[in-house]
């Protein structure tokens, strides 16, 4: 099984973007490292939700979108994931959710409800089921989580 890792500190940051944003859908991408054996997130970039209804959906901003991936490609940054989040807290994918899932890299949902509390789930693509949720390592340095992808 694949594994999903993220740093404190880039988890907090994360969490409070979505926090921030409610009880509007956050959405953006996640940058870090892939490899067979999971992958390790070093940062994310929020893009803007244009979805007709943000309290239930999100939708990227197309600006946005090509905005995120330029800046990638200029840093040298690989774009490992999706994320959003879902202001009733759950972590589950919706049928929604599960329809517009990207072919590859991974998907976080972030629940953040009404407490400061948040939950992250993690999903990768599974040859059978389309989608599994993976396990989240959090730690307080990302150098351990880059020597677990070699």
């Amino acid at each position: 099984m694949m594994k999903a890792f993220i740093t404190e500190k880039i988890k907090s940051e994360l969490e409070e973007a979505c926090r921030r944003r409610l009880p509007y859908e956050t959405c953006g991408v996640l940058f870090g490292r892939s490899s067979g054996s999971g992958t390790a997130v070093d940062g994310f970039s929020v893009v803007r939700n244009v979805s007709i209804d943000p309290r239930r959906s999100f939708s990227f901003d197309p600006a946005d979108w090509v905005r995120a991936g330029y800046e990638a490609q200029k840093n040298q940054r690989e774009i490992v994931g999706f994320f959003h989040s879902h202001p009733n807290g759950t972590v589950h994918p919706s049928e929604a959710d599960v329809s517009g899932m990207p072919p590859g890299g991974t998907y976080w949902i972030v629940g953040c409800g009404t407490e400061n509390e948040c939950d992250i789930a993690v999903y990768g693509p599974h040859p059978d089921t389309g989608w599994e949720r993976l396990h989240l390592s959090v730690s307080d340095g990302l150098n351990t989580h880059k020597d677990r992808l070699t």
